[in-house]
């Protein structure tokens, strides 16, 4: 009899194991095939790891993991969430300590503060010693990664746990309001994509989106990008080569927001790629678009007052002048390539331009220059050399004049009309006040009195100029000399008659003997810095 009751235990233990089995096998294989959303509070929610960057002043710092101080190369930094390691604590910091959160489940009330530790040397306000008795904090502190405060590490159990995001709140866009698709990358960490972004309730909400070009200018846009995943949520910020926008911003499809800004780092054709991006989602309200200037000539970034260059010594300045930007519509000019074959007329491919057009010789220094980028011997990325480069260029055109007489190899129709075209090397067609890094070909040299219109970027007007020879295209940037302006118009038509350069902002090609078409098709939203 005992028997038998010992082989009843051995088969209800057997039975209740293999269900356990069972059961927690079932849970693995459904997470598997519905994985959740919520990425709040996942061990695999890794860190993104990267060497100190340069607006990280204070060295030494204290390691997150082991407490000794660390130095130079030795350091890891998460540029999300602002933790510091050193090297041989990188394994332990994934395990042990949460990185910032993306998205989660939590409700709004029950969200609190991403307390990191660090070290400073310059001296900080804790924000929870009262005003009228300040404890200057020098040295070891606690600064929480979504609303900046910085407190004494003693004074954490006394300061309010829930996070109300701080001073940049209006925008970023809180974990609890995110909704991710979680996509994940060997070799580059975690890697997500927008479902759904819920509207946090907050008044003047204005979720803000970083997209940075890491090629453009001196490869400084790792350098911003690790800056604002600190400030805001890192979903907000996105490497364009990676991550094209239109992906990033699917999920606007859906959503009625009435305001959303963008910020692109990058040269002009980094932002005009963006701007191409938002027209072809063909949303109800587009984002407005913003500049951190990071190209060679950022002609646009003048235009709108988010001038040549940046300053990584205060980047939470750009932040600050969205207080102070006039949203404002822009001329969107869809180019069609036009060719003729066998009495049959086909659109063989079709581009968006917002700045500018050129066909002969600035587009032949320009390809000239993307060439030289491209090559083996292109040793060093900086701003300065590119103008070297650039110069360079323009010098081959003057000596080898590759576009002379380019009025006998096209024809020129202006609002239906053919035009008589002088002795010229260049055609350069502008919907900006700005060309060839700052010159306003348009304005320059005209005085009061004069019979030509005004420009604008939002009249549905194109400026069309011709361009002499190299000798003056240096002119034209010292100021010395006058285009050759042959007219403004809403209709567009250049019938190449032979393969020519061409370039549409800054980007250069070699086109075949076509119809080139220009037509306004709408008009996008950017942001113009006032006062500027």
């Amino acid at each position: 009899m005992y028997l038998i009751e010992d082989d009843l235990i051995k088969s209800s233990l057997i039975t209740v194991f293999i269900a356990a089995v069972v059961f927690f096998t079932s849970i693995k294989i459904f997470k598997l095939l519905f994985p959740t959303s919520d990425v709040a509070d996942k061990n695999w929610t890794s860190h993104t790891w990267v060497e100190k960057p340069l607006f990280i002043s204070n060295d030494p710092n204290a390691c997150n993991v082991c407490d000794t101080l660390i130095y130079g190369s030795n350091t890891r930094y998460c540029d999300s969430c602002g933790l510091f390691v050193d090297v041989g604590c990188l394994k332990k910091a994934n395990k042990r300590i949460y990185c910032k959160v993306l998205s989660t489940n939590r409700l709004s009330d029950a969200f609190k503060h991403h307390w990191v530790k660090s070290i400073t040397i310059q001296p900080a306000l804790c924000a929870n010693c009262p005003d009228d008795e300040p404890d200057i904090i020098l040295g070891s502190f606690v600064q929480c990664t979504w609303c900046q405060r910085i407190l004494h590490e003693d004074c954490i159990p006394r300061f309010e746990p829930k996070c109300e995001f701080g001073k940049y709140r209006k925008y970023i866009i809180p974990p609890f309001c995110v909704k991710v698709q979680n996509k994940f990358k060997v070799n580059s960490g975690r890697h997500v994509v927008i479902d759904k972004v819920v509207h946090p309730g907050w008044p003047n909400w204005t979720p803000l989106f970083i997209f940075v070009n890491k090629k453009s200018g001196n490869n400084d846009g790792a350098l911003i990008m690790s800056y604002f995943r600190r400030l805001l949520n890192p979903v907000q910020v996105c490497d364009v080569i990676e991550n094209p926008p239109e992906k990033t911003l699917a999920w606007m499809k859906n959503a009625n927001f009435d305001r959303v800004y963008i910020l692109v780092a990058g040269g002009d054709g980094t932002v005009a790629g963006v701007l191409n991006s938002v027209h072809k989602l063909l949303l109800k309200n587009d984002p407005a678009v913003g500049i951190i200037p990071l190209g060679t000539g950022n002609d646009l970034s003048r235009v709108l007052g988010w001038g040549t260059t940046y300053s990584y010594d205060d980047f939470s300045s750009v932040l600050d002048s969205l207080e102070n930007v006039s949203v404002i519509e822009f001329d969107r000019w869809e180019i069609s390539v036009l060719s003729n074959v066998l009495k049959k007329i086909k659109v063989v491919n079709t581009t968006s331009m917002y700045n500018y057009f050129g066909i002969g010789l600035d587009a032949q220094i320009t390809l000239n220059f993307h060439r030289t980028r491209k090559s083996p011997f292109y040793l060093f990325n900086s701003t300065l050399f590119n103008k070297m480069i650039y110069l360079g260029c323009g010098t081959q055109q003057f000596l080898e004049q590759q576009c002379k007489g380019l009025s006998e190899k096209i024809e020129l129709y202006i609002d239906d009309r053919k035009v008589t075209l002088p002795d010229i090397e260049s055609i350069v067609i502008v919907n900006i006040e700005s060309w060839g890094a700052g010159v306003n070909l348009w304005q320059l040299g005209i005085n009061d009195g004069n019979d030509f219109g005004v420009q604008s970027v939002n009249d549905g007007l194109l400026e069309v100029l011709g361009v002499r020879s190299a000798i003056h295209i240096a002119q034209l940037k010292l100021g010395l000399s006058e285009p050759i302006r042959i007219g403004q118009a809403s209709k567009i038509k250049i019938k190449l008659l032979e393969k020519l350069p061409v370039q549409v902002d800054g980007e250069p090609w070699l086109q075949p003997k076509c119809d080139i078409v220009f037509k306004c098709v709408n008009r996008a939203l950017v942001m113009k810095k006032n006062g500027e």
